[in-house]
């Protein structure tokens, strides 16, 4: 049954801006794997984009907005090797999801020079 759903949208350019404006943001947002993950592409802030727009997305599946002692690091996006965006819950939002009872997170992500969009699929 599917529990939630949600789409984001993000200006790649406001990613970038926003990263090299803030000192630390990136830490604050992305887990190490992900952060290790953008830096190795040619255009990193279109991957730190549409990781963002992803969990943005999960917040609006969950219908709860980030709150409480969730952290942006507890959603975690990684690729396999075919490129398939895989999500991975853990602390605060991990338990929050498992309240609402899913047992499994869909992503998709897609990002032009000019924008990064996802779209979360909660299944319980």
């Amino acid at each position: 049954m599917i529990l939630g759903i949600g789409i984001d949208l993000l200006e790649v350019a406001r990613m970038k801006g926003d990263l090299a404006d803030k000192d630390g943001l990136a830490e604050e947002l992305f887990t190490p794997a992900e952060i290790a993950y953008c830096r190795s592409k040619r255009y990193p802030q279109q991957h730190f984009a549409a990781r963002f727009a992803a969990k943005e997305a999960l917040f609006k599946a969950l219908a709860s907005g980030k709150r409480g002692a969730m952290s942006w690091q507890e959603i975690e996006i990684l690729v396999n090797d075919l490129g398939k965006p895989h999500v991975t819950l853990s602390g605060a939002v991990k338990t929050y999801a498992e309240t609402l009872g899913v047992k499994t997170v869909f992503a998709s992500l897609s990002h032009t020079k000019e924008y990064a969009a996802a779209t979360v699929l909660l299944e319980g």
